[in-house]
């Protein structure tokens, strides 16, 4: 009895050691899958960031237009310095998202 006692202790071991291995392996793939995840909503953030930048450019745009049609000053108009600090807004929010994806 002894000879199979002993295969038993050394296949008991060698399916820990396998067992170990896995469940390594399987919390590595979950710690990927998980920065995959952020990755992705980070991406979507900075899409809606970028398309809300892209209306905000387009809104100051339209005022300058106006602006500089009727003759005024663009620079003293309170619409425009509104639109520039919403877009300021924007870009700081887009480079934050951009730094935290890089991060990853």
């Amino acid at each position: 009895m002894g000879y199979w006692e002993e295969v038993r202790d050394v296949l008991k071991k060698g399916y820990d050691l396998a067992f170990e291995e896995v469940k390594s392996g399987a919390e590595t793939v979950i710690g990927t899958g998980k920065k995959g995840i952020t990755y992705a909503q980070y991406k979507k953030d900075l899409f809606f960031e970028h398309r809300k930048l892209q209306e905000l450019l387009a809104d100051l745009g339209d005022i300058t237009h106006d602006l500089y049609k009727e003759k005024k000053d663009i620079y003293a108009n309170e619409k425009v310095k509104d639109v520039m600090v919403k877009i300021t807004e924007a870009e700081a929010k887009c480079q934050k998202i951009e730094k935290e994806m890089e991060s990853l």
